[in-house]
């Protein structure tokens, strides 16, 4: 049988357009590969701490003291912060005060700092804004602001404000000492030009604030 007429005028048409879709086809399933490897490598990219890789999170979100002391001790580390130097801290503000203070007792303290869920929050918050900041995450000016650590910022040292004064108000007198001093790890946090501390280095004095007070108060109830 010979083609009909239409068939015939329409041919080259209908060739073009099989080449078209053809065309887009390939180039819809060369976006969906790439846009799902991109997907995938963001999200990759957005796991901001190494410690916490495998970790299973809870339905209830909840975490027993012991399991954030855990996570704590973990992430600190990760980050070049370890509860001996914490101890320091501790150490420095309270040893005019407390007689025949020692290290140990600094390190016991803190250890009980860490099991507050108020302390877990922060910490978790403070290290992974950093890390955000480092990876350039937030939009301009937020990032650079964080990222310098600018002295006017503020934020940061509202964090560890709020937690601060869990065992008396004036945690947070020993807390802007050791903000302004800034002695022994709070110094390198601050002064690292490879990572970004800025959120970190106020949470750690926080908790060197929160465990000298509670020596201060044992102390006292010694006496008492």
């Amino acid at each position: 049988l010979s083609p009909l007429p239409y068939q015939i005028y329409y041919k080259p048409f209908y060739n073009k357009c099989h080449l078209l879709f053809n065309l887009l086809f390939y180039i819809f399933v060369y976006a969906c590969i790439y846009f799902t490897n991109h997907i995938f490598y963001l999200g990759e990219s957005m796991k901001q701490l190494k410690c916490l890789e495998n970790f299973v999170n809870s339905k209830s979100n909840y975490y027993n003291p012991e399991q954030m002391q855990m996570m704590i001790i973990s992430i600190l580390k990760e980050r070049g912060v370890s509860i001996d130097d914490i101890s320091f801290l501790t150490y420095t503000s309270q040893c005019k005060y407390l007689e025949n203070l020692t290290l140990d007792e600094c390190k016991e303290a803190i250890l009980k700092v860490i099991k507050k869920r108020e302390v877990f929050h922060a910490v978790l918050f403070a290290v992974n804004i950093d890390i955000c900041a480092e990876k350039h995450i937030f939009d301009e000016p937020l990032n650079s602001i964080i990222l310098s650590d600018m002295g006017l910022f503020g934020i940061d040292e509202t964090l560890a404000l709020s937690i601060c004064g869990d065992y008396g108000s004036i945690g947070k007198t020993n807390f802007g000492y050791l903000d302004v001093s800034k002695p022994g790890k709070l110094y390198q946090l601050q002064s690292n030009k490879e990572h970004c501390h800025c959120f970190l280095d106020d949470v750690v004095g926080s908790i060197a604030a929160n465990a000298a007070i509670y020596l201060a108060q044992s102390y006292a109830n010694k006496l008492t």
